[in-house]
């Protein structure tokens, strides 16, 4: 027989602590409540997972707008939650929860809002005589507080980034001369999933010899041969948390040089590493990695940044790069470092792992081997 999980009926200990932390932002920007827009945003103060739905966060009740595909789903991952359904527009389903709130300023995320949205919402509220709401466009409000991860996410970070190890050594050790690049991509996929992971965190990129150099390839039915680096990136979604890795494996002999570029790659990567600690900044991050291969020759051919953030999207912040926003560094961020150096018409390689900010330091929360030795696939 089968139970049915009964619905919550308050929200648990870790969502309080995160409505705590918007309420603290609604109050410094002077807003009664924030349309929650963004599904990222709305999982990370709800647990709620669904498509095509809306959150309005007030300080004293939080309104999910979505519809009947849901409302079972809704019950179950957020019953606390105050639900409007909507039969038609979802404009009207908000403006009917905003008037339930009685909030008067309330923001939206500008960049997960488009302009027709806003005026449709904003006509909405005419027709339910709601003039009095003004709706103030901000930015980044929940975004910016996911970037330092609680206990409960950095322990589905650390599943997720287990279930992408385990699923990478079973497919390397099915990888051949032969086999295409998509085979091996849906391997993958197919060892991510049938050890409980929801999916990929994103399609697998696996690149055989000269497209390796392509930092963000789409697999083919090119076909992997010997003598060749196969690059292949790749990470597990476990409970809405993503993990991303990189291993560069070296397909019996390559050339020298590639040998070469990948020790360069790895000693930059374990540089970085090694200097990560909360209160150094995105910016010297990745000068110290890119310092290393300018020196060794290759600045011209490493240009991403170092690394990014990881969690309920595969690319968060904080972003480590060279240019753009320059932040410090906290306990509880996670982030990528995955320097790369990629030679057009060669090869290219790429080393990525994920990586804890602590109280002391950081930690390696990936562990598959890096050296040149363990890349070597004979």
């Amino acid at each position: 027989m089968t139970m049915t999980k009964p619905a919550p009926s308050r929200p648990k200990a870790y969502l309080k602590a995160r409505h705590q932390a918007v309420m603290a932002s609604l109050d410094s920007l002077e807003l009664d409540a924030l349309l929650v827009t963004h599904k990222p945003d709305l999982a990370y103060l709800s647990d709620f997972t669904g498509d095509d739905s809306i959150g309005l966060f007030c300080p004293r009740a939080f309104f999910l707008i979505t519809d009947f595909r849901y409302e079972e789903q809704a019950a179950l991952e957020a019953g606390w939650m105050r639900r409007v359904l909507r039969e038609d527009k979802m404009s009207d389903a908000l403006a009917i929860a905003i008037g339930k709130s009685g909030a008067r300023r309330i923001g939206f995320d500008a960049n997960h809002m488009t302009v027709g949205q806003v005026r449709a919402l904003k006509a909405a509220l005419r027709e339910k005589k709601l003039k009095s709401v003004a709706l103030k466009p901000v930015e980044n409000v929940v975004v910016n507080l996911r970037k330092v991860k609680d206990d409960h996410e950095i322990h589905l970070i650390r599943e997720s980034a287990a279930l992408a190890e385990e699923a990478f050594k079973a497919v390397r050790a099915q990888i051949q001369a032969g086999l295409t690049e998509n085979h091996v991509a849906g391997l993958m996929i197919l060892e991510l999933r049938s050890r409980g992971a929801q999916d990929a965190s994103f399609p697998p990129i696996v690149a055989s010899g000269a497209a390796s150099s392509l930092p963000h390839y789409r697999p083919s039915e090119a076909l992997i041969r010997r003598n060749q680096p196969l690059l292949i990136d790749w990470g597990a979604l476990h409970r809405g948390y993503c993990s991303d890795l990189t291993r560069t494996l070296l397909m019996g002999c390559v050339s020298e040089r590639l040998r070469t570029i990948y020790k360069i790659v790895l000693e930059a990567q374990q540089a970085a590493i090694e200097f990560l600690r909360p209160g150094v900044t995105t910016m010297q991050v990745d000068r110290i990695a890119r310092g290393l291969i300018e020196k060794a020759g290759f600045g011209k051919r490493f240009g991403h940044g170092l690394g990014h953030g990881i969690g309920l999207e595969i690319h968060e912040l904080p972003a480590l790069r060279k240019k753009g926003q320059d932040e410090e560094l906290r306990p509880g961020m996670v982030v990528t470092v995955e320097p790369g150096i990629y030679l057009p018409g060669e090869g290219g390689v790429r080393i990525e792992d994920d990586v804890l900010i602590t109280h002391s330091g950081c930690e390696l929360l990936t562990s598959l081997p890096r050296s040149l030795e363990s890349a070597i696939i004979a």
